[in-house]
C-alpha cells in the first residue's frame, strides 16, 4: 500500500513551508514514527514523522523547495495492500530464503532487529542522532557508542559539504530580490544557517552607511581615537531576542496603546486557593493565582468582546473572536515566549492550572512546539512572579489588549468606614484605543475585579 506524506497545516498564519532537511532517501527503510523531514515556516522548524513502517518510494520535494499545505512531499510503500499482506513481497522473501538455504547460508544472516542500551540512546539524543537509523556494528544488531559518534561525524561532514545551500523563508527571498541583495553575500544569523529578514536589512544598512561615509568629510583621527578608547561591550542579540524586539516595536508602532492601573482585594481568593491547595496537590496539580485570572478573564471576554478582538488595518474593521485562547507570557533562559491555553472557557480551574504548569515546563526546557505558541486571542503577563506591581505591558499584536497582573501584598484599606488589612493584587490593562475607549476598558477591568474579589462567582457563572 502506498501512503502519501502530505504537508500539514503547521501555522494559522502561513500556508507554505520550506523543505529544510531530509533525514531519509528514496529506497530507505523506515519504522513508524521515524523522522522523515524537517520543514520550516516563518516562525519554527517542525519534524514530520513516518505514519507507518515501510520503504521510502519517492521524494517529490527536494531540500530548498517550497511546499503548500496538502501537497505531497513523499510516498512510503508499506508491506500491506488494502489491509492484506503484500503477496509479491512474501514470494520474494520466500525465494530469498530458498536461495540462502541452497547456498548453505546460516539463518543468522537474516536481518536482526536493532538494539541500543539506555546509555547509547542518551548519547544519540545529545548528539541529535536517531539511533534507529544507524548501521549497527555490535553483536546481534546492537548499536554502539562508536556507531553514534561516527554517524554524528558523518552528518557534520555532510553539513559542511552542503554549506553552500541557502536557507531562507520565501518572504525573505522576496525581500532580498526587491532590494537587489544577493543571498550568497549575506551572513545568516538564524538557526542552522537560516537567513533572516534582519540579515538582509543589515546588508542594506551597511550599503547606506558606506555611501554616507564616502559623501561625508574625513573624521578627526584624534577624536575617533578618543571615542574608541571607551571600553563598551557589544552583545549580539539571540534569535529569540531579535524576534521579541521586532514584535514589540511593530506593536508599539501599529497600536495606539493606553494603560489603566488598578488593584483588587483578593483576600477571599487567597483563602479559596489555600482551602483547595492540598486537594490540588493530591491530583498532582500546582494551583497558582494565574489559573484563577485565566478563568475569570474568559468570563469577562464574553461580556466585553472588544477585549477578545483584533483590528483589520486594510479594511478598517474590528474582528470579534468567538474562541477564547489565552496566552500567558513565560520567562525562559532564551527569552520571553507565550504558550497558549486553547478553549480556556471550556476548561475547569484544575485543567487550566495543569496546562499552565505543563506548558511552562516545556517553554523552559525548549521542547515547546510552534503550534503551542500560536493562535492566542488575549494575553496575560504576570510580573507578580518577579515581585513587580504595576507596569505598561505591550499588546501582543494583533490582539486588542493585554492584562498585566502584579504581586499580592497586604495593605490597609477602608471597609465600611473601618480600616482593615487586605490582600491586594495590582492590575494593569493595556488596550488598543482604536477598538475601545477608556470607559469601556475600565468597565471590563471592574468586571474582572468582581470575580477576583469573589472567586465563588467564577464557578457559578
Amino acid at each position: 500500500m502506498i501512503i502519501e506524506i502530505k504537508l500539514p497545516q503547521l501555522s494559522e498564519e502561513y500556508n507554505e513551508s520550506l523543505i529544510a532537511f531530509w533525514h531519509v532517501s528514496e529506497g530507505d527503510e523506515v519504522e513508524q514514527n521515524d523522522i522523515l523531514v524537517e520543514v520550516q515556516t516563518e516562525k519554527a522548524v517542525s519534524e514530520l514523522h513516518a505514519p507507518a513502517s515501510g520503504i521510502v518510494k519517492e521524494i517529490r520535494k527536494k531540500r530548498g523547495d517550497t511546499a503548500s499545505v496538502g501537497e505531497v512531499l513523499a510516498t512510503i510503500e508499506t508491506a500491506e495492500r488494502d489491509g492484506q499482506p503484500d503477496i509479491k513481497q512474501e514470494e520474494t522473501n520466500e525465494r530469498l530464503k530458498e536461495q540462502e538455504r541452497s547456498e548453505g547460508q546460516a539463518a543468522t544472516e537474516q536481518k536482526v532487529e536493532k538494539k541500543a542500551t539506555p546509555r547509547v540512546k542518551k548519547l544519540a539524543k545529545e548528539l541529535g542522532v536517531d539511533w534507529r537509523l544507524v548501521e549497527p556494528t555490535g553483536l546481534n544488531g546492537k548499536v554502539t557508542e562508536e556507531d553514534i559518534r561516527n554517524e554524528h561525524k558523518k552528518r557534520e561532514k555532510e553539513k559542511q559539504t552542503n554549506s553552500s545551500f541557502i536557507v531562507a523563508a520565501p518572504s525573505v527571498r522576496k525581500f532580498a530580490r526587491e532590494h537587489q541583495v544577493n543571498l550568497e553575500e549575506v551572513t545568516p544569523s538564524g538557526p542552522n544557517g537560516k537567513i533572516l529578514k534582519e540579515d538582509i536589512e543589515a546588508v542594506i544598512n551597511r550599503r547606506k552607511n558606506q555611501q554616507l561615509e564616502m559623501e561625508s568629510p574625513q573624521k578627526n583621527p584624534k577624536e575617533e581615537t578618543k571615542i574608541n578608547s571607551i571600553q563598551d561591550e557589544y552583545i549580539p542579540l539571540s534569535n529569540i531576542r531579535k524576534l521579541i524586539a521586532r514584535s514589540m516595536v511593530h506593536s508599539k508602532k501599529t497600536i495606539p496603546h493606553v494603560t489603566h492601573f488598578d488593584e483588587v482585594n483578593v483576600t477571599k481568593l487567597v483563602q479559596h486557593r489555600q482551602s483547595v491547595k492540598s486537594f490540588a496537590e493530591e491530583e498532582a496539580i500546582k494551583l497558582t493565582y494565574l489559573a484563577y485570572v485565566v478563568k475569570a478573564l474568559t468570563i469577562v471576554l464574553k461580556k466585553y468582546p472588544q477585549l477578545n478582538a483584533s483590528f483589520h488595518e486594510e479594511r478598517e474593521e474590528i474582528i470579534l473572536k468567538k474562541q477564547y485562547h489565552i496566552g500567558f507570557a513565560a520567562d525562559t533562559d532564551r527569552g520571553l515566549v507565550v504558550p497558549v491555553i486553547r478553549h480556556a472557557d471550556q476548561k475547569t480551574l484544575f485543567q487550566i492550572a495543569k496546562e499552565i504548569h505543563e506548558l511552562s515546563l516545556k517553554a523552559r526546557d525548549g521542547s515547546i512546539q510552534a503550534d503551542e505558541m500560536t493562535g492566542s486571542t488575549c494575553t496575560i503577563s504576570n510580573i507578580g512572579s518577579a515581585d513587580g506591581a504595576w507596569f505598561t505591558p505591550i499588546i501582543n499584536h494583533p490582539q486588542s489588549c493585554i492584562l498585566g497582573i502584579g504581586r499580592i501584598e497586604k495593605k490597609p484599606i477602608v471597609v465600611n468606614d473601618s480600616i482593615e488589612i487586605a490582600s491586594m493584587m495590582a492590575l494593569s490593562l493595556s488596550y488598543d484605543h482604536r477598538i475601545m475607549d477608556g470607559v469601556l476598558a475600565q468597565k471590563a477591568l471592574n468586571e474582572l475585579k468582581k470575580y477576583l474579589n469573589e472567586p465563588n462567582f467564577i464557578f457559578v457563572n
